[in-house]
């Protein structure tokens, strides 16, 4: 089966005590989650503010960034939310925040 690259979810104004773990544990709500990626800064190792999570299905993907938008708040900040749509594998094209309802 050929895998889906639309699965990624953008998770933004993250705060650098926020932990691998305690994201995964609130990501994990919304679906099965197959990689957590959280960015360090090569030269201090500290973490970029931001994250990208891989859900098992696009649906699910976008059912997360329904649920969690505007909702989760860590250390004060709360949590921004968005779709990344790939329409190469290699290249990131666009990324599509949830609409306000």
């Amino acid at each position: 089966m050929a895998e889906n690259p639309n699965c990624t979810v953008y998770v933004g104004n993250l705060d650098e005590r926020v932990c691998d773990r305690v994201l995964y544990d609130i990501l994990i709500q919304a679906g099965r989650v197959v990689d957590l990626y959280i960015p360090r800064d090569k030269e201090t190792d500290k973490p970029k503010g931001f994250a990208f999570a891989k859900y098992e299905t696009e649906e699910i993907a976008e059912y997360a960034v329904k649920l969690f938008s505007g909702l989760v708040t860590l250390y004060n900040r709360t949590l921004k939310f968005a779709l990344v749509v790939l329409h190469h594998p290699l290249a990131v094209t666009s990324i599509h925040a949830s609409p306000k309802q």
